[in-house]
């Protein structure tokens, strides 16, 4: 019987966008969120602002892959922020795409990748990283050492459902 492949982990390029973008809408289409025509919508808005993110820096990709094939992928967005009391940095890394094809799951592909973007984001300087975790990947996040926070969010339009996932997190 032959070992498992262990994925090849590479930064990703512009070259890697519909994989990025195809990871996103398979996210959340696993977490039930959303219609298939707001994620449709979504993945052309996501497509522009994220080679524009990529080509100037402003994000920056981690693809696993296997036999040539991306099974799994982060993204870290430097986001501009407010300084607080806590650092005085402007800057914060905010981790999102946190996505493992199916047929690769438990096997410790998101923690590899968050581990690595991590790194990436020590090596820039960042002295905090946020991200949005879905409640299956909630306790592997906090097992990382990210805390829960008191983020709220209010959705303004009547047009905009909140979508379950956002309720009863505490």
């Amino acid at each position: 019987m032959s070992a498992t492949p262990t994925p090849t982990l590479r930064p990703s390029t512009v070259a890697d966008l519909e994989t990025h973008v195809a990871h996103r809408v398979a996210m959340f289409q696993d977490m039930e969120m959303g219609t298939e025509e707001g994620r449709k919508r979504m993945a052309e808005s996501f497509r522009h602002q994220l080679r524009s993110w990529l080509v100037t820096g402003q994000c920056r990709g981690l693809v696993l892959e296997e036999n040539g094939r991306s099974v799994a992928s982060v993204l870290l967005l430097l986001k501009e922020t407010l300084p607080t009391p806590v650092t005085p940095l402007s800057v914060r890394g905010y981790l999102f795409n946190v996505y493992t094809v199916p047929s690769h799951r438990r096997r410790g592909l998101a923690a590899r990748l968050t581990d690595s973007a991590l790194d990436l984001a020590r090596e820039l300087g960042i002295e905090i990283v946020e991200l949005h975790a879905s409640l299956e990947a909630e306790g592997l996040y906090q097992r990382m050492g990210f805390v829960p926070t008191s983020e709220m969010r209010l959705v303004m339009s009547a047009g905009i459902k909140t979508p379950k996932q956002w309720k009863h997190r505490r």
